[in-house]
């Protein structure tokens, strides 16, 4: 894959198709593959572009704390690199918070922007299960050990009891060539967990999705259907027996969802 440095760091993405350029913006503990299931529907249409943000996938792993903006301004500088101007953004996750801050300080940036499962700051259970995760790393627990108790987090029962699904996830992880590293989860942490964007969220001015689902263990629903009432004129969809991976689980009706919205942008 590509790599463009930007800000003293080289990132690395996969981009494809031709039309408005739209970009995907990867979350916590996770590589641009996150998106692997829908990105080819959108190059049909679009100039498509997933992200590996600092830190994880093939990008660099700078060994310093990491914050939102700082992130968000990757992104930009990204675009600024590849001649890009007004760009659609799908955020999941901690994605949807780069992707609010990106709307936050640079709304000439955005056609739009469509936040999936995102959050004004993380919730404190999670914070304190993500926290753990980190301490298991140092103790250098096997792989095993660190999907097996984050797959109960992201996905719905109903999409876990699937057969062979399990035994599915867990192999896409082993095998994945870049997972993250304790370095990488540290630094992504410390940007989680200092993310708070309370009291400029109602700021945002450029036309939003925020999508949510009513069985994410990560996100309260409540949280999400909250930040779509404070965002002006946003729209809000809820995926109905769906953890926290909405494009995942569910992704020809995502796809339907989001396309509908970013047409009107």
């Amino acid at each position: 894959m590509p790599k463009i440095k930007v800000n003293g760091v080289n990132l690395s993405y996969e981009r494809a198709g031709q039309g408005e350029p739209l970009i995907f913006v990867t979350g916590f503990n996770a590589d641009r593959h996150i998106w692997d299931g829908i990105f080819k529907d959108y190059t049909r249409l679009y100039d498509a572009i997933a992200v590996d943000n600092r830190g994880c996938g093939e990008s660099d792993i700078p060994d310093s704390p990491y914050t939102i903006e700082m992130m968000a301004d990757d992104i930009i500088g990204l675009c600024d690199a590849l001649g890009l101007q007004a760009c659609h953004f799908i955020g999941i996750s901690m994605g949807s918070a780069i992707t609010m801050m990106i709307a936050h300080k640079y709304p000439h940036r955005c056609k739009s922007i469509v936040l999936t499962n995102g959050f004004r700051k993380i919730d404190i259970r999670f914070a304190l299960f993500a926290e753990a995760q980190l301490a298991l790393r140092q103790l250098k627990v096997s792989s095993e050990v660190l999907v097996g108790s984050v797959l109960g987090w992201c996905f719905s029962s109903d999409f876990l009891n699937q057969p062979g699904m399990v035994d599915y996830l867990f192999e896409a992880a082993k095998t994945n060539p870049a997972a993250t590293s304790e370095i990488g989860y540290r630094n992504h942490l410390s940007a989680l967990l200092s993310f708070d964007s309370r009291a400029w969220i109602h700021e945002i001015t450029v036309p939003t999705l925020v999508i949510g689902s009513d069985q994410d263990m990560i996100v309260p629903e409540a949280e999400m259907q909250a930040m779509a009432n404070l965002i002006p004129g946003a729209q809000y969809h809820c995926f109905k027996g769906v953890g926290h991976c909405p494009h995942i689980e569910r992704p020809k009706e995502y796809n339907e969802v989001v396309q509908k919205f970013i047409t009107t942008c």
